[in-house]
């Protein structure tokens, strides 16, 4: 049986979350916004070109926190793709 790994990562410029092509579990992620609500969409794979799994937009000069109840499952890794107006993104997640 593969061993999971607990994680958490913040994230502040596009990337990928834990190690690159692993599959995921995000459970949560929270976002810091700047003057104008941020947008961050978690991809499913390693690219800023791979297929949106999720799309969340924060609030305005603040934090927003979403909750996904028993996981967002992304197979072949989650890339992390934000806008200029997020400052930052907390996402905590489980790997293979």
């Amino acid at each position: 049986m593969p061993s999971m790994l607990n994680g958490s990562q913040l994230i502040t410029a596009d990337g990928v979350v834990g190690v690159s092509g692993q599959a995921k579990i995000v459970y949560c992620i929270h976002i810091i916004s700047g003057g104008t609500a941020a947008v961050v969409s978690l991809r499913r794979g390693t690219a800023v070109t791979d297929t949106i799994g999720v799309t969340q937009t924060g609030t305005i000069s603040t934090g927003a926190t979403f909750n996904y109840e028993g996981g967002l499952f992304f197979p072949g890794g989650c890339y992390v793709d934000v806008d200029a107006n997020t400052t930052s993104v907390l996402v905590a997640y489980r790997e293979a």
